[in-house]
């Protein structure tokens, strides 16, 4: 019977892996032992992803040139080509799909070379950089390749480069992306402060220090970010520029009426993509969504987002469900910010380039600014784009490649308001490179980037023509950047070096020098690539050992409160949602106390609330705040149960009863808030001192002290008469017997109160930390050290003497710090 059982099973699976087969056949046959289970890059400008192994599949994903996959099979597809089966992340997910695998590029391997190794050695890189070089050595063995040594220390460089305003990212990018530092996002709110209009917000440290580690970007697509700018025209010619341009709107002759966009039909395209793209920071937003999505290489969907469109779409009608190139350019559009708000740091950092505002973005791309903007691109007169480039270049001492690849990147398709030449109040000006095109004093960033241009001056402004905007834009780069050693699209993103560290910076787009490399190592064919071109690649010390990662969490961030409380009891410091750790003083006879707290992001979850119970002494009481994207904070309670502390009785349903009764301290006579020195109670009051405190909170060198931590009323007895001696008691406890003077506070009969020492009528000794002067040192002296430096009460004489626990001639949290570890014996 056991076998026959697992005949039957066989059969049943056989079955199924059968009806399987026949659904998708061959998905999984035929593995090359070569693709299978190895990474890869996409070697078109943009590659169809698909549901199946043939063209005649859905499309459904879209991915950019040198975009990184994984492939997980092969077979061959319904029209007879071989298909990988990839995976690919999206956002924060992992998919996979179908490409063709004539487009797919995978790593040469290499042989060991002592000569490279030598020179690896002498230039200085670090190991963890070798590997992707011997990776580009083995590729294209006449690169060289220069360690740039800027002798900076990495986190004093992504300290300065996170501050608040000098990166950022689209608004729609992934939350991990975006920065929650002062200045940057509004914890109340849960929004994120735009720059330079709501689409762009600041980056994350860590998008910063992805973008920022050279390692992350060391193969034959990004590597082209570090690229010298310097003109050679030896080897950088009109033909490798007409190579460069082919199917953009640069390609157009004089005078000519063409579109300025090539079309073809091919699984692949040579020009980037816009129909049917996600966009993101810089994308052309003029597609209607409808034909899958485009994901720039080494990110998703844009930088970091999922789009709202589907990703799975039927693909295009044409017989051979291929896709149509439709030339922009726009991707990873760099962008140049006005005055922005820098963050908060101990070394302030200013996030503003020291000259004029450097090419910032293809404006109607990226600030839904259309002012003058046309459906066609511009043709130049007299001469050709390509040759006002080569012309620009000579003039300039700038790679005429770069300048090419820089207007792509700022122009995209050509269709913008900056170099229309018919924007209303600036017919016939031009500003290819958009400087100084920021949204400023009302003017929106294309009406300022042309008011700059009308400008008579510098680098043969006014820019009139076509010719004189792109060799004057290429004269301001030259003069201000190349020249000056940001000779690198690296570099003029991130300037770590000179003199000027970390201002003067071309752009505030954090994927900008990224995107713009790719752009030019799509533009070098695979024979200008045989060149001996030279990469300029900075090296920093006290690197972390491996690559920094790139963050891929999404969710909201926002783990603060917006309450916290203790029933019945007042919070030191008042409560505030980023301060993260308060005191409160509770008798003995005080058993457990009542937290409650609410976060101000419904979709947080808080725990350690509720009804806790203390043990003798020190208690801390931890509030956990979790964010959607799991993000943790916890703000901590130190209660203390303690013989000088005042009880109170709190009525379950209201928090009190009765009237109130000011709660009187150790060493005090005043109730909080009290402005008086040494006088009695009112009538409205009942004072309520420790044993032997006979001491004015004056004589004690206590100005304004209110009893921090302690509750801020008790309840006087039902039909109490003003002005008579009270004992608050907790519920069961015995009264202690009645006093002709101070009232003394009734502890629990199981309860046994520490012995105390009566209060001297003076503080302690300087540094002891009796800053009460009740002669002995407890959490009561530790919250008033808080209150000092707080400012809600004010040490002076022997009090501030004993107060300086540290001795160090200031009142600072040091001291209370040093103070309460004394205590708590930690």
């Amino acid at each position: 019977m056991k076998n026959k059982g697992k005949r039957v099973l066989a059969a049943a699976l056989g079955l199924l892996l059968a009806f399987q087969s026949a659904g998708q056949p061959g998905f999984l046959n035929n593995y090359s032992g070569r693709a299978y289970g190895q990474t890869a890059t996409v070697d078109a400008t943009t590659l169809n992803v698909r549901s199946g192994p043939g063209t005649g599949y859905s499309l459904v994903a879209r991915l950019n040139y040198g975009t990184t996959v994984s492939t997980i099979g092969e077979t061959t597809g319904s029209d007879g080509v071989l298909w990988y089966q990839i995976q690919y992340t999206s956002g924060t997910e992992t998919k996979t799909g179908y490409v063709s695998s004539a487009y797919l590029k995978f790593p040469v391997s290499y042989s060991y070379d002592s000569d490279f190794e030598s020179y690896l050695n002498s230039q200085g890189f670090p190991e963890s950089y070798k590997e992707s070089l011997r990776t580009l050595h083995a590729e294209h063995p006449s690169w060289v390749f220069r360690a740039q040594h800027t002798g900076l220390d990495w986190t004093e460089v992504i300290d300065n480069e996170s501050a608040v305003g000098s990166n950022l990212v689209d608004s729609g990018s992934i939350s991990s992306w975006k920065s929650t530092e002062y200045g940057a996002y509004d914890w109340n709110t849960g929004t994120w402060t735009g720059f330079d209009g709501a689409t762009w917000v600041a980056a994350s440290r860590d998008i910063v220090a992805y973008y920022m580690d050279p390692r992350n970007f060391l193969n034959d697509t990004y590597v082209f970010q570090f690229l010298l700018h310097t003109y050679d025209s030896s080897s950088q010619t009109r033909e490798g520029l007409q190579s460069l341009v082919a199917g953009t709107f640069l390609e157009k002759e004089a005078v000519s009426a063409g579109t300025g966009s090539g079309s073809q039909e091919t699984e692949s395209s040579s020009g980037s993509e816009t129909s049917g793209s996600v966009t993101g920071p810089g994308q052309d937003s003029s597609s209607d969504g409808s034909s899958g999505q485009s994901l720039t290489p080494g990110q998703s969907v844009g930088p970091g987002y999922e789009s709202s469109s589907s990703q799975t779409v039927t693909a295009p009608s044409d017989s051979s469900g291929q896709t149509q190139q439709n030339s922009t350019g726009s991707q990873d559009v760099s962008l140049e910010g006005p005055s922005l708000t820098v963050s908060e740091r101990q070394t302030s950092t200013v996030a503003l380039p020291s000259v004029e505002y450097g090419p910032g973005m293809d404006a109607s791309v990226i600030t839904g600014d259309t002012t003058g903007s046309v459906s066609e691109s511009p043709a130049p007169s007299g001469q050709s784009y390509v040759d006002i480039l080569m012309n620009a270049a000579a003039q300039s001492g700038v790679n005429p490649y770069v300048l090419g690849a820089m207007i792509l990147q700022e122009q995209g398709n050509g269709t913008s308001g900056s170099i229309s030449g018919v924007t209303s109040g600036y017919e016939g000006y031009y500003n290819f490179f958009n400087i100084g095109a920021y949204a400023s004093d009302g003017m929106s960033p294309v009406t300022r980037g042309l008011w700059y241009a009308s400008q008579s001056g510098s680098y043969g402004r006014p820019w009139d023509s076509i010719e004189k905007s792109i060799v004057g834009g290429a004269l301001y780069y030259g003069e201000n950047f190349v020249k000056q050693g940001q000779d690198t699209f690296y570099l003029k993103k991130f300037n770590v070096q000179g003199n000027n560290l970390y201002k003067h910076q071309y752009m505030t787009n954090v994927e900008a020098a990224a995107g713009e490399g790719a752009k030019l190592s799509r533009a070098y064919t695979d024979e200008m690539k045989t060149q001996a071109l030279t990469f300029k690649i900075p090296v920093f010390n006290n690197m972390p050992e491996t690559a920094c990662a790139k963050p891929a969490i999404d969710g909201s961030p926002n783990n603060k409160l917006s309450s916290l409380s203790v029933e019945g009891y007042t919070l030191t410091p008042t409560f505030s949602m980023d301060t993260e750790s308060y005191d409160v003083i509770v008798n003995p006879s005080v058993s457990a106390v009542s937290v409650s707290a609410a976060a101000i992001d419904s979709k947080a979850t808080v725990s350690g609330t509720g009804t806790v119970s203390l043990q003798s002494g020190a208690n801390t009481i931890s509030i956990t705040v979790t964010a959607e994207n799991g993000d943790v904070r916890t703000y901590q309670l130190n209660v203390v149960r303690q013989a000088d502390a005042p009880v109170v009785t709190v009525d379950p349903g209201t928090g009190q009863s009765g009237n109130s009764v000011q709660i009187i301290g150790p060493g005090q006579t005043d109730g909080p808030g009290s402005s008086s020195s040494g006088s009695s109670s009112s009538n409205s009051s009942v004072s309520q001192s420790g044993p032997g405190a006979e001491t004015s909170a004056s004589s004690s060198g206590l100005e304004g002290a209110t009893g921090v931590g302690q509750p801020a009323t008790a309840t006087r007895p039902a039909g109490e008469t003003s002005g008579a001696s009270v004992a608050t008691e907790a519920p069961g406890a015995t009264a202690a017997p009645e006093t002709t003077a101070a009232e003394t506070t009734a502890a629990p009969e199981t309860t046994a109160a520490p012995e105390t020492t009566a209060a001297s009528s003076q503080s302690g000794s300087p540094g002891s930390g009796d800053c009460n002067g009740d002669g002995q040192v407890s959490m009561l002296d530790v919250m008033l050290i808080r209150q000092h430096v707080l400012g809600q009460s004010s040490l002076s004489g022997s009090a501030a003497s004993a107060a300086d626990v540290n001795g160090d001639g200031a009142i600072t949290s040091a001291d209370a710090d040093a103070l309460q570890s004394r205590i708590l014996g930690s």
